[in-house]
Formats: structure tokens, sequence, C-alpha cells
């Protein structure tokens, strides 16, 4: 966008690059959509497909008997921890009230107690025995549950080695599924990829190339994000190796991008300086010349009105000019001078077409450049 468009062209490619991004944006929505459902064509099976039904439903079936036997002794462990925890305070109120008992009898020194307390001692031995033998109890049901977790890990791990017998044709079968997903990807993302191309070599000037812009922005992103990142592996092989044909593919179109131009260029400046001073679009020539940039060769030229050179160093493209009706000195590609408004479109090409022609008949081409003549 340069310094001479007019405002509503300026508000109009603003415009126009929005709908671009917007009409990509929703295409880029929709293609995940579609993206996103391409697994559900496939069948999903999962690694206990490939295992033996028989052996594995009697692995299965094992597995939830230890499984509910589990359950049921951890409920008896937890129900006779109870009877535990009454056992033991049965015993320590026992002993606290014989040690009341000897600490009374000792202060009454009543001998005539005796019998007594052979009686006391042989309830509290009954209490100690009743809480060691729930306590026996108790740790039988641990070990109980023990027994049957040890089981429920050997049950597990017989499944674990059917699975891993069925890892290798598991796996085969998930690769199948990978590729035919990339497949689908493929099908859809290459003939967008195709339909861009055409839309750049095509219509790239055509009315409707903010939407065609659009349209291409969603099959790069297509392209880079839902096909590239999903290509097989196969260790790397395939993935290195799209990689080397995209550099070569690419490699070979800037090549011969870059040869095209250079030889445009060459047939360019064997015209005469008016022809392509001409050719030039007036807004083009001022953004690059605004860059510091000749519009004729690309190459680098100073464009400061304080400097001596009016023409390109390198191509002989004149660029500055005394105003026909002021003689402001100007850039050449002003169609209308800034100090008079004089037009100054037809101002230079009859004056330099017979020193032009003359240098391409006696002199070099004009990479060697044009002299400005003496004021």
């Amino acid at each position: 966008m340069t310094e001479n468009s007019r405002r509503p062209q300026q508000i109009y490619s603003v415009v126009m690059w929005l709908i671009s991004i917007v009409f990509a944006g929703c295409l880029i929505g929709l293609g995940s959509l579609v993206i996103r459902d391409l697994p559900t064509i496939t069948d999903q099976r999962s690694i206990d497909s490939f295992i033996d039904r028989e052996e594995k439903a009697e692995l299965d079936a094992e597995l939830a008997m230890v499984d509910t036997a589990i359950n049921d002794a951890v409920i008896a462990v937890e129900d006779h921890q109870t009877r535990v925890e009454i056992a033991e305070t049965e015993l320590a109120s026992a002993t606290d009230a014989l040690n009341a008992w000897f600490d009374n009898r000792t202060v009454t020194e009543a001998f005539d107690q005796n019998p007594e307390v052979a009686a006391r001692t042989l309830n509290l031995e009954v209490v100690r025995d009743r809480l060691a033998n729930v306590q026996i109890e108790q740790a039988a049901l641990e070990r109980d549950v023990s027994q049957l977790r040890r089981e429920r890990v050997d049950v597990q791990q017989r499944l674990g080695r059917l699975r891993l017998e069925a890892q290798p044709e598991y796996d085969a079968y998930f690769t199948g599924v990978e590729t035919r997903v990339f497949l689908y990807r493929l099908m859809l993302t290459l003939p967008l990829l195709l339909i861009s191309g055409y839309l750049v070599v095509k219509h790239r000037k055509g009315n409707y190339w903010p939407l065609y812009r659009g349209f291409m922005i969603f099959s790069a992103f297509a392209f880079f994000v839902e096909l590239v990142p999903y290509l097989p592996s196969y260790g790397g092989y395939v993935r290195y190796g799209v990689g080397v044909i995209i550099a070569i593919a690419v490699g070979h179109f800037t090549i011969l991008g870059m040869k095209a131009y250079l030889q445009r260029q060459k047939a360019a400046e064997k015209r005469s300086e008016p022809e392509r001073r001409k050719a030039i679009p007036n807004e083009l020539a001022l953004k690059k010349l605004s860059s510091g940039v000749c519009p004729g060769c690309d190459r680098s030229v100073s464009v400061s009105m304080s400097s001596g050179s009016d023409f390109c160093p390198h191509c002989g493209l004149r660029i500055k000019a005394d105003c026909g009706g002021c003689g402001e000195h100007k850039l050449v590609f002003y169609q209308y001078c800034k100090t008079c408004g004089h037009d100054c479109t037809h101002d230079h090409d009859e004056a330099m077409q017979p020193d032009h022609d003359h240098a391409h008949d006696d002199g070099p081409e004009p990479s060697g450049g044009l002299q400005p003549s003496p004021a």
C-alpha cells in the first residue's frame, strides 16, 4: 500500500484482508470438524480383541471371583477388628479393676480376701486369652486377604502375558488404521493444495482474489497442521522422506522462478529506457523506491533529492527529473508535480529516446547505466 493509493483503496485492501482471514477461519473450523471425525470411519478395536476369547473369558471370570473374595475378606477383617478392639477394652478394664482392688487390699490389710485374689486373677486371664484368640483369628483373616491379593496378581500377570502375545498383531492393526486415516487426510488435503496452486497461477489478479487468498490460507493450514503432524513414522523414514521431497520440490520451483525472473529482467533491460519506465506501474515503482530499490532491476539505489544521480547506476532507469512546468526536481514516477500540479507523464520520453537508442546501438547494455544530460 503506497502513499499515492486512494483512501477507499486502502480501506478496501484492509477489508479484503479481513474477509480473507474470516473466510479462512470458517473453512479451518469446518475442516477441523471433518478431520476430527475421520477416525470414526474405521473400526476401533482394543488389544483385548486380539486375545483368545475363551481363555480371556476364563481369566476374567477368575479375576472377578478373586475380587469378590477379596472384598468379602476385607469386610470380615474390618468386622473382626471391632471384636479385637472390644477385647482390648475388656482387658484394659479388667486390669484396671484388679490393680484398684490390690491397692484397696493393701490399705485395709484384709488378709481374709486371698480367695478373691485368685478369682480376680483367673478372670483377668480369661479376658487375656479371649483377646489372644480374637487376635489370632484377625491375623488369619489378614493372611487370607494377602493370599487372595497374590492370586489376583497372578491372574493379572496371566492376562498381561496374553496381551503381550497379542501386541504385535495389535500394532500391525493400529498401524493400518493410522495409515488409512492419513490417506483420508491426504485425499482431503491434496486437492486443496492443487486448487490453491491453480488459483495462484490463474486468478491471482481476479476480482475474487481475497476469497481465493482465504482458501489458500485454509489449504496451507490443512497441510501443515492437519496433515504433516500425522504422517506415518515407520521409524522416521516416511517423515524425513516427505521432508526431502518437499525440500526438493520447493527448491526446484524456486530455482525455476528465479531463472524466469532473471530472464524477464534481462529481456526488459534490452528495451529502451522510456519503454521500461512506462511498463512499471507507478504504485509499484513508488513502493520500491520508498524501500531504496530500483523498480527496474531491484537493486539498491539512492532516491535522495540531494544526491546528483538521476539514473539507476545498474540498469540506467531514470529515477528523478525536473518538472516540465515549474522545474522542481522530483521522482519521475510522480504523475503530477507536487509543487505545481503539472502533468509530467510525457515530459521525459521524447528527450531520452534518441540517447537511449544510441546507447544500445553503439555502447554496452543498459546495465552499465545512462548518464544524465548536462543541465
